[in-house]
């Protein structure tokens, strides 16, 4: 009981928040009213998510072309974003109403309404977009008519899309209504949400989705197009426009232009075939000692990129590879003599002081000096922080989890994400955060059963900025917040943890800039399969 007290003070604010979330379209989700890291109504799109690249699976027209939100930032035009999942979820019965509604709706506008649809979880997004487009004919949607140059289907596996308009808990399936100039202006969640399969959801609840999506996006471009109209009237006087009907308004207004059709928003791939079976030279060999060395070569755009062959020459044996000492001298320096306990991997912290700041626990701390090492320590299942590394301000501080015995259980090892300057938005960047991973079968310090559920734990540092606010990354024995000049001993509040490597012996973060939150680790797991033999190399994404 005592071990399980420490995390009981969570389960009403966690369970609060989740079951309130359930199918509501509030933004933010009821229960993280404070999280500004969901776009709502009235919100313009941030720079770094307008102008990013994302690569389009469907129509097959489009297969090779890159979507940028920003191409869609032009007078008059509206863009429409659906949140899907592929399989039997719920959300696929409304994947082809959406379908149709973004054909009908995009060749009613002459291209000036467009729909992207953001798809993950797994398979082929070309072939999931192509059965969204069927079910919009099964339904008798777009007139009777198949849908074929909409919607544009994001391969989201990255789930840069989702995270970005749609960030969790918010339901799914969902959508998101942009106008001309990217400002949310509506958010809404599909009649679909709440039933737990495909099945459950019939024709007739998803087909409400058509009138109340298709009222949502008129009153947008309806809107637009009358503004529009209305500053042609008082800048030429050779055009006659009315206003009381919006689509005669756009007949008489683009009648000299040409409509903007997906073939001339986007830059579509070359159809002239552009093969060489010219070869480069052969490389040199991938090793100067012993056999087993290869050479490559490559020839750029072939069906075979890259030739390889074994060495051709005969090489020398390896001389041996010992180092006597480290350069032409060194110099040992004792940094910490006390308060390691099987100390297993360190790290130092990209912004030194931003953790414990000039204060923690009732001591004193100079982050203006020195670097800032931590120290993971097996025994004792905790980091120990190394604050002014190396000057005459150096201190040590020791910190752990309060469920240590799970989420810091025999701790092997930690990486800090040190992309600084990423573009990513500021609420969801992880620029500081760490992750440990543990040697542990998950048995709760020897006193439960083995269950191998056990992972790496991710954690936010960020306890003195002016991005700390709303957010409680340090927590008292009572779970109250512990930052500040606060005299308590503090413990780390972890901010998520995944599983399915419970032996693990390294953790290395990836500094990848793909991804929404920059939360991706590779770790190592000894147990493999569960046979003892071999390991795996794991990729984890803390998104």
């Amino acid at each position: 009981l005592e071990q399980l007290l420490p995390l009981l003070w969570l389960l009403p604010t966690l369970t609060s928040a989740q079951n309130n979330v359930g199918c509501s379209a509030a933004c933010p989700p009821i229960g993280y009213e404070n999280d500004s890291s969901h776009l709502c109504p009235g919100s313009p799109v941030e720079e770094s998510a307008a102008t990013r690249l994302h690569d389009i699976c469907h129509p097959a027209v489009l297969s090779n072309a890159k979507l940028s939100f920003s191409r869609f930032k032009q007078p008059g035009h509206v863009t429409v974003i659906a949140n899907y999942y592929t399989g039997c979820a719920a959300g696929r019965r409304e994947s082809g109403v959406f379908a149709g509604i973004a054909q009908r709706i995009h060749d009613e506008t002459l291209g000036k309404v467009n729909f992207v649809t953001s798809l993950k979880g797994g398979g082929n997004c070309a072939q999931w977009a192509g059965i969204y487009q069927s079910d919009a004919l099964s339904m008798g949607l777009n007139n009777g008519k198949k849908p074929t140059t909409q919607p544009l289907t994001v391969s989201d596996t990255q789930y840069d899309l989702r995270d970005s308009f749609f960030t969790s808990p918010y339901p799914h399936p969902s959508y998101i209504i942009l106008d001309e100039n990217l400002v949310v202006t509506s958010k809404s969640v599909g009649p679909c949400c709440g039933y737990v399969s495909y099945y459950d959801c019939t024709d007739d609840v998803a087909l409400g989705l058509d009138e109340t999506l298709t009222k949502e996006i008129y009153a947008v471009y309806d809107r637009q197009i009358d503004a529009l109209v209305a500053v042609e009237e008082t800048t030429t006087t050779t055009t006659t426009t009315t206003a009381s009907a919006s689509m005669a308004a756009v007949d008489t207004t683009t009648t000299t232009t040409t409509p903007a059709t997906i073939s001339n928003i986007f830059d579509q791939p070359s159809t002239g075939t552009c093969q060489s079976t010219t070869w480069s030279d052969w490389s040199q060999c991938s090793k100067t000692c012993d056999d087993g060395g290869i050479q490559f070569r490559y020839a750029l755009n072939s069906e075979l990129p890259v030739d390889t062959r074994p060495c051709p020459l005969t090489l020398p044996a390896c001389p041996e590879q010992c180092v006597p000492e480290f350069g032409l001298s060194f110099e040992t320096k004792v940094i910490v003599s006390s308060g390691l306990d099987s100390p297993r991997d360190l790290a130092f912290h990209p912004t030194p002081g931003l953790h414990l700041g000039k204060r923690s626990e009732g001591r004193d701390f100079n982050p203006d000096e020195g670097e800032e090492l931590w120290v993971v320590n097996g025994n004792s299942h905790d980091v120990t922080i190394v604050a002014s590394l190396g000057t005459r301000a150096q201190q040590t501080i020791s910190r752990k989890d309060r469920g240590y015995y799970h989420y810091m259980n025999n701790v092997t090892a930690l990486s800090f994400n040190t992309v600084k300057g990423s573009g990513r938005n500021v609420d969801q960047d992880t620029f500081n955060y760490f992750a440990v991973c543990n040697d542990n079968l998950n048995d709760y310090l020897g006193s439960k059963e083995p269950n191998y559920f056990m992972g790496p734990t991710l954690y936010d540092t960020d306890t003195t900025s002016p991005n700390k606010a709303g957010k409680k990354n340090t927590v008292n024995r009572l779970g109250e917040d512990c930052s500040g000049d606060s005299a308590d001993q503090c413990f780390f509040l972890h901010a998520d943890m995944l599983h399915e490597s419970p032996a693990c012996i390294g953790i290395t973060h990836d500094p990848e800039v793909l991804t929404a939150y920059g939360a991706v680790y590779w770790a190592f797991d000894t147990t493999g399969d569960n046979s003892g033999n071999g390991g795996q190399l794991v990729m984890f994404d803390f998104q």
